[in-house]
């Protein structure tokens, strides 16, 4: 992978790194986040796969009954934020 995406493994790297000095794996997340965007990744897979990734949290890791609400509160969540940038 190295000789086919070097910046893609220098990421990797930095976000290990990061990690490591991170004993908040939400901190760290954050930290990786951060990094990616700031890369000249792919808007679209990089949007899709943040968004798999709250679909996943929410349908994995809250209770059953909080998560209807929660689901609707992440959308508006993105809906203001979107808003709030001047996206839409």
């Amino acid at each position: 992978m190295a000789e086919r995406f070097p910046e893609l493994e220098a990421l990797v790297r930095e976000v290990e790194r990061a990690a490591a000095e991170q004993g908040d794996p939400v901190a760290a997340l954050i930290k990786m986040v951060k990094l990616v965007i700031r890369s000249n990744a792919d808007p679209y897979l990089l949007s899709g796969a943040l968004i798999e990734g709250i679909a996943t949290t929410i349908a994995q890791q809250v209770p059953p009954e909080k998560r209807g609400e929660v689901a609707v509160e992440a959308v508006r969540l993105l809906r203001d934020r979107l808003a709030a940038l001047g996206a839409i």
